[in-house]
């Protein structure tokens, strides 16, 4: 039998038997078109009930790595392919792809800042702050969450600007003419709530890239801070480095397919 942690104050049985699965599942420990062990098995090795079996295998059937045959039983589905490409360097990280790019605005409010966000901005605490929360996606597919955070005290109405379409860095260029100069990145590992498990299209507890960011003009002021969340079973991050004779040094990271 295979030893879960209690699900008191810990993660759910369902979500480590999930985790368990997908783990053994990209080691090939399950190879692509192979039954899984049934559920009375199942349960057996976990100790857990029917129920939980079926969660965990809901789940997968939902992340496309299995699908189930009436009948049959569960079979690991073929490999996906990621859906696109994320460069990590510059300025604005760029998402590539073939499929067509969409922004999608989750949320659009106006607040005062909080002591930590209002260090973190460079404004006294209680200055108004834009805060946007964006899905961006490939062919409808969510790949990350940007959620970013504007200092309406530096840009006035810079809230009046935005909507789905609009690129906040193309606005902060040409109607406040700011000049981006440095850009801090801290790189993490996270996993979905609740929300952004709904809007990512994936389980909750499932694990992310978090990308904390705050973005400096050529006079040195924060233009703004953001935490991307990315979905590294849909995407490849590549992040570049440039030496001090101009070459260029990339390292790529790519999630599970």
């Amino acid at each position: 039998m295979t030893q879960l942690a209690s699900a008191v104050g810990s993660t759910p049985l369902h979500e480590q038997v999930r985790s368990l699965l997908m783990r053994e599942i990209d080691a090939g420990t399950y190879a692509e078109g192979e039954r899984l062990p049934s559920e009375p098995e199942l349960c057996e090795r976990f100790g857990v009930s029917r129920i939980t079996v079926r969660r965990a295998v809901a789940d997968l059937e939902g992340l496309g790595l299995v699908h189930r045959q009436q009948g049959r039983g569960t079979f690991v589905a073929p490999r996906r392919e990621v859906v696109g490409t994320m460069t990590v360097g510059g300025f604005a990280d760029k998402v590539v792809g073939d499929g067509v790019k969409s922004r999608r605005i989750m949320r659009a409010e106006i607040i005062p800042a909080e002591e930590k966000h209002a260090r973190r901005l460079g404004v006294p605490v209680g200055d108004p702050v834009f805060h946007l929360v964006r899905v961006f996606a490939l062919d409808s597919t969510p790949l990350s969450i940007d959620d970013s955070r504007y200092s309406l005290t530096r840009f006035p109405d810079f809230d009046s600007h935005i909507d789905h379409d609009t690129s906040t860095y193309q606005v902060l260029r040409d109607v406040y003419g700011v000049e981006f100069s440095e850009m801090y990145r801290e790189i993490d590992v996270g996993f979905t709530n609740e929300q952004t498990a709904r809007w990512l299209g994936r389980p909750e507890r499932d694990p992310l890239i978090v990308i904390r960011k705050r973005a400096l003009d050529t006079h040195g002021e924060i233009v703004h801070t953001s935490r991307v969340k990315v979905v590294p079973s849909r995407v490849t991050l590549n992040m570049v480095a440039r030496s001090t004779d101009g070459t260029a040094t990339t390292a790529s990271v790519a999630g599970d397919s």
